[in-house]
């Protein structure tokens, strides 16, 4: 049909979580003992078809509230070239102790540092 398939919007908003939780040290890839988030849901606002001869995207990616155990994500993916936003998702995470085999408490390291990265972050108690 010429267009991106509605699944990749999720590949690369998967992308755009990956990089920012590396880049904040909140992940190391799921080393014993560790916990991790995991997507409980996920909406997506498709703006404009992606066609496959278009280039790239790029993703948006920040955290945008911070519960007990679980904390939204919010992506934008945009055309890039001319900027145009194709997508917008929200996924809420949850963070499981695969140990355990059950969600767990947002780490407290994990708070300190996205309340220092996103300074508008909505917090919840």
């Amino acid at each position: 049909m010429g267009h991106v398939n509605n699944a990749k919007y999720l590949t690369y908003m998967e992308a755009g979580r990956i990089t920012y939780a590396r880049d904040l040290g909140l992940w190391s890839g799921g080393a014993p003992g560790d916990v991790a988030p995991i997507m409980a849901k996920a909406t997506i606002e498709y703006r404009l078809p992606l066609n496959l001869d278009d280039k790239a995207v790029e993703v948006y990616t920040r955290t945008s509230r911070l519960g007990n155990k679980s904390y939204d994500m919010e992506h934008l993916i945009v055309r890039q070239g001319d900027g145009v936003v194709a997508a917008y998702g929200l996924i809420v995470l949850v963070v499981y102790d695969y140990t355990r085999g059950e969600s767990t408490a947002i780490p407290e390291a994990w708070r300190a540092k996205l309340a220092a990265y996103e300074p508008g972050l909505k917090k919840e108690n």
